[in-house]
């Protein structure tokens, strides 16, 4: 994992110079797009739709289940994310989408959705295999939005930004701030909070301090948390540090509200860590984030002596569940 996680920036420079298997030739306009997939394969459509929610003229919505959206019909585009290709729901909700007659296309290493792809003609954005789901985020994210830029939904000024975030990124000083953030966070019960548009860059922090670390993060955004979470901070103390991730683009009214709030955190003893990522534009801040919070997952886990790369509990949930029709 150490290995993995220090060559992402080669990955994703890598990823950008691969290019769509049968890119679609008629591009019509698509009432809504979709991305089926789970965990570390789902979480780059959740990314791409938090990052598009304000300037995409149509809905674009991630689906981490089993069961597609009602108002998804043939007039949208379902594009299935899958390291694997055998995700058993992300296949699910896909033959639903197949039955509506959607517009299709893959992100995947191979498995059933690669066979599924090539025997459709879909578009797809094929991925090396053999390594853990979670590890392959620049090339399933990138490929995502190569696979989009293709359809014409995510803007070529979108995808000229990404490039040039993936060539400022510095792997040394990613490295630097990640370990810096595990030592400030090591040994507490962690809430990763943000402005609404980073909750799925959050999401993707606590899902590697879940499966890299082996350790239960709570994550939430404002301005909603002041609706409600705020109030059970009367039951924070010194056991708990705050992760504050801010960016220039936070609403000004959010920013307002981390100021009065991270202090509500520190009187009731917990420490507060802000953290901003660095980049020009905000997919090179995307980008930037996403690897620090990697960083910080690994060096939590190896400082704790656990193996980054076992997900025995999630063996078993599946070595189960495939004994049930």
């Amino acid at each position: 994992m150490r290995q993995l996680i220090e060559g992402l920036g080669t990955q994703m420079a890598e990823a950008l110079k691969v290019s769509v298997t049968r890119s679609p030739s008629a591009r019509k306009p698509f009432r809504g797009v979709v991305v089926l997939g789970m965990g570390g394969s789902g979480i780059g459509g959740a990314v791409l739709a938090d990052m598009v929610r304000v300037t995409s003229p149509m809905p674009v919505q991630a689906v981490s289940d089993q069961v597609l959206p009602g108002w998804v019909d043939a007039e949208c585009l379902v594009v299935a994310s899958s390291y694997s290709g055998n995700t058993e729901e992300t296949l699910a909700a896909l033959n639903e989408a197949e039955r509506r007659g959607c517009t299709l296309a893959a992100v995947t290493s191979g498995g059933s959705l690669g066979a599924r792809a090539d025997e459709g003609g879909w578009p797809v954005v094929q991925m090396p295999g053999g390594n853990p789901p979670r590890s392959q985020f620049g090339r399933s994210f990138l490929g995502l939005c190569a696979l989009l830029h293709a359809f014409e939904v995510l803007p070529t000024a979108s995808w000229e930004a990404l490039q040039r975030g993936v060539a400022q990124l510095d792997g040394a000083s990613c490295a630097e701030r990640g370990e810096a953030l595990a030592q400030a966070v090591e040994g507490k019960k962690i809430y990763l909070y943000g402005d609404t548009p980073m909750r799925s860059l959050l999401t993707r922090w606590r899902q590697q301090l879940n499966e890299n670390s082996k350790l239960l993060a709570n994550v939430e955004v404002f301005p909603e948390m002041n609706h409600n979470e705020l109030v059970g901070w009367e039951s924070g103390d010194e056991a708990c540090v705050a992760v504050l991730l801010r960016t220039p683009d936070d609403h000004a009214r959010t920013q307002l509200r981390m100021d009065i709030t991270a202090k509500v955190f520190q009187d009731q003893g917990a420490d507060v860590i802000e953290v901003e990522p660095d980049g020009d534009t905000p997919w090179a801040r995307l980008l930037d984030a996403v690897w620090v919070g990697d960083w910080m997952s690994l060096v939590l886990a190896e400082r704790a002596d656990v193996d980054p790369v076992d997900i025995r509990f999630i063996d078993h949930l599946k070595n189960t569940l495939s004994g049930h029709a």
